[in-house]
């Protein structure tokens, strides 16, 4: 039953402002176009009711002379409401009576959950036959007077939110002054006795002029919009007293082919152009052109309206849905604070200055901005200002602490030297020049987590309470996006730290081999991944080398992998036959997954003894993809047997292979990360990878993964959609190799050393 108004994520906020950006842009452009009540009536009662979430609308008017309220225009959404809807056509509602009534009599909304609980409503019957139950009204006036009401009518039960209604309200203002401007324009046109009182009493500027552009009229509303009193504008033409200098060329050319038609397509139309004050301040204006009688040559009235506030309205209310679009999709603390800046600068205000409370409770400046990028050298002064402490007695920390905004319409010299912290601070100060200031806290989750400082400076800008609410506004949601950015830089850096201890800080030196391994963590910064990789001695001479990937991420997968690795340790220890050990590891993840774990484990195992000609690999493969040799030929061959993924069988179908490594040989161990890459063609896949291996001979294995890792990210666009692992061994030939001993696990002599764990750079 109408819209509610308790959204509460950034998404959620995001479509309603949208929602009522259109509807009020939709309410703005029928009282624009529509020349008449009768046209505007039914359209506004649609763009409002379907933008509110009703059903059947009325729009009321009071007939001064009857002392009623008559039905003049209604609308449903569909077949809605029939026997309601005829009822109304003949009926009149006094003051006081019934829902329209009492609107009127309140000059407030009302809203009314059930119409056939309220004890008000006279045309029970009627709603009750057309299955009508809640209902809503609201007054249409203007200074202070209401003009009519609307009525809304669902056949639903419940009441519009707290954004339904404020946004009721603003309609209530915008229709009031319509309706005002047309009793205006039709007392003008039906009675020229009138004229003077209602050229007095109107809110709108109204001009009349004669064919030469000379002003003959120029009411109240004319001399408070545009500086000039009538005695100054009348016999002056229009177009130099309150046209910009750069418009009035146009505005002359349009006259005189108004004139020569006899007022032509300009006539009762709305315009939104541009005005000028006494000053020579240029503001936006809406205008409507008529023509005054019939003779000739013909005479035109103008009826101004300074639409100033209208517009900042729009472009707040613009800002606003950007800001929830921008600030929502930032996830980068630094990012974000420097979003908040550039939405603040120049729309609100000349300077932006933007203090975030660090360790020790000491306030930080993390981002000055201002609207003259020539300003940018004493911007940097002001970052460069030591931090004071949130205990401190006087202005920004004083707001802190209590957590409450501070407005200060006029900025003076006593106020700068009670916040300068030094002579040299003062003297910055003085040079910014601030005319007025908004100190706004960020507060967020319960927590005060900074302030943003708003300053009006050498544009002359004045803060009002219109710009404070607004201030305030931007500053809830920035604070809620900086909160957003922090818990996610620390859960980036928990999962960073988590991703590291899962993988061995660095791999061991084998003899006679050289060593290199990549890993590259994709998608969220803030999850763990399931890739993993180990090498590690089992006896002198003897290594064991693991490569495996856990199903999903997150918390479980690498809880997982952690499983793995150290299951694979454990077992080698024990038994170092590769299917021996992936045995091990299936009857672990089997032990998990009774526990109430779901993930799976692909894994490959290798036992690897260098000789002095080469190195014996012994492999086993259990569901992962197959190590792929590059032979020093350059000939590129899988190695191993597939076996089953783990944890799936209590008895898998495993099976262990042994080969001879040679010098040259290259042996490159990798996730499905890297064969999944998307090419033109479609999936990089193994054949693929071993092309690349092939035209790769000839690197060492750095290198070697290296150009892998590279050629990968490069076909994903920079951003690989899955994690990528991979370990290459290169047997070294002749004089560069030296087959050491080993004991205790650790290494006690090696010539060709291979790198450590090493992150894949972007």
């Amino acid at each position: 039953m109408g819209r509610e108004s308790d959204a509460t994520e950034p998404t959620d906020e995001l479509t309603r402002l949208r929602a009522d950006l259109a509807a009020q842009s939709s309410v703005a452009r029928i009282l624009a176009e529509a020349p008449t009540l009768a046209e505007a009536g039914p359209r506004l009662l649609e763009a409002i009711g379907r933008g509110l979430g009703w059903e059947l609308g009325f729009l009321w008017t009071v007939d001064d002379r009857e002392g009623l309220l008559r039905c003049r225009a209604d609308w449903a959404d569909g077949a809605v409401g029939p026997t309601f809807a005829r009822l109304n056509v003949d009926h009149g509602f006094a003051f006081g009576e019934g829902l329209p009534g009492r609107v009127w009599a309140e000059a407030t909304a009302i809203s009314v959950p059930d119409v056939l609980d309220y004890e008000h409503f006279v045309r029970t019957q009627a709603a009750e036959r057309d299955g009508l139950r809640g209902a809503f009204g609201f007054p249409v006036r203007d200074r202070g007077r209401v003009l009519g009401v609307i009525e809304f009518l669902n056949r639903s039960v419940g009441e519009p939110g707290e954004d339904a209604l404020a946004l009721a309200e603003t309609f209530g203002h915008q229709i009031g002054q319509y309706l005002c401007r047309r009793q205006a324009e039709e007392a003008v046109q039906a009675s020229e006795g009138r004229k003077t009182a209602v050229l007095e009493s109107a809110l709108d500027a109204i001009v009349t002029i004669d064919f030469r552009g000379g002003v003959v009229e120029f009411n109240a509303a004319a001399e408070r919009i545009f500086g000039w009193a009538r005695e100054q504008a009348v016999g002056r033409e229009m177009g130099e007293l309150i046209v910009p200098p750069s418009l009035r060329e146009a505005h002359r050319s349009a006259l005189a082919r108004a004139v020569e038609a006899g007022g032509g397509t300009l006539l009762g139309r709305r315009l939104e152009l541009t005005g000028m004050r006494a000053g020579g301040a240029e503001f936006p204006i809406e205008l409507t052109i008529m023509r005054l009688g019939l003779d000739e040559p013909p005479a035109f009235v103008g009826y101004v309206r300074d639409i100033t506030d209208r517009k900042r309205a729009e472009e707040r209310a613009e800002l606003l849905a950007a800001a929830g679009e921008e600030l929502t999709a930032a996830l980068d603390l630094s990012a974000t604070i420097g979003a908040v800046a550039s939405l603040c600068v120049p729309q609100l205000a000349d300077w932006c200055v933007i203090d975030i409370v660090g360790e020790g409770r000491r306030i930080e400046r993390v981002a000055v901005a201002h609207a003259d990028p020539a300003r940018a050298a004493l911007a940097r002064e002001l970052e460069r200002r030591p931090g004071t402490e949130t205990s401190s007695p006087e202005g920004l920390a004083r707001a802190l602490r209590r957590n409450e905004a501070e407005l200060a319409t006029e900025t003076s010299d006593a106020l700068l030297v009670a916040a300068a912290q030094d002579a040299d601070h003062l003297a910055v100060l003085r040079e910014l020049g601030p005319r007025a200031s908004m100190i706004v806290p960020l507060h967020a989750r319960g927590r005060t987590l900074g302030a943003i400082i708003l300053l009006g400076a050498e544009s002359g800008r004045r803060f009002d309470e219109n710009d404070f609410s607004f201030a305030r506004e931007i500053a809830r949601r920035a604070a809620l996006a900086i909160d957003n950015a922090r818990v996610h830089e620390e859960r980036s850096h928990i999962a960073a730290t988590l991703q590291a201890s899962l993988l061995p800080p660095r791999l061991p030196r084998l003899p006679g081999v050289a060593v290199a391994s990549r890993f590259r963590a994709a998608g969220e910064s803030h999850r763990v991944g399931g890739d993993f990789f180990d090498l590690f001695a089992t006896a002198p001479g003897d290594w064991m080398i693991v490569m495996g990937d856990v199903s999903g991420k997150g918390a479980e997968a690498a809880a997982v992998t952690a499983l793995a690795r150290y299951t694979v340790r454990e077992a080698a220890a024990h038994d170092p036959t590769p299917s021996a050990v992936l045995s091990r590891l299936n009857e672990a993840i089997l032990s998990y997954q009774a526990e109430g774990g779901d993930r799976f484990c692909t894994a490959v195992v290798g036992r690897l003894r260098p000789t002095a000609s080469g190195a014996r690999l012994a492999l086993a493969s259990g569901g992962h993809p197959l190590p792929l040799r590059l032979g020093a030929s350059g000939h590129v061959e899988p190695v191993g047997t597939p076996g089953m993924l783990l944890g799936v069988a209590r008895d898998p179908d495993l099976h262990d292979v042994e080969l001879e490594l040679e010098g040259g040989d290259s042996l490159l161990l990798y996730t499905d990360g890297v064969t999944e890459t998307p090419t033109a063609r479609g999936l990089l896949g193994e054949r693929g990878l071993a092309a690349l291996l092939e035209s790769s001979r000839g690197l060492d294995a750095d290198a070697l993964v290296d150009r892998v890792d590279r050629t990968v990210v490069e076909l994903q666009s920079g951003t690989p959609r899955d994690d990528i692992a991979m370990v290459a061994l290169q047997v070294q030939g002749g004089a560069d190799r030296s087959v050491g001993q080993v004991g205790g696990g650790e290494q006690l002599a090696a010539v060709s050393v291979g790198p450590g764990v090493r992150p894949a750079a972007d």
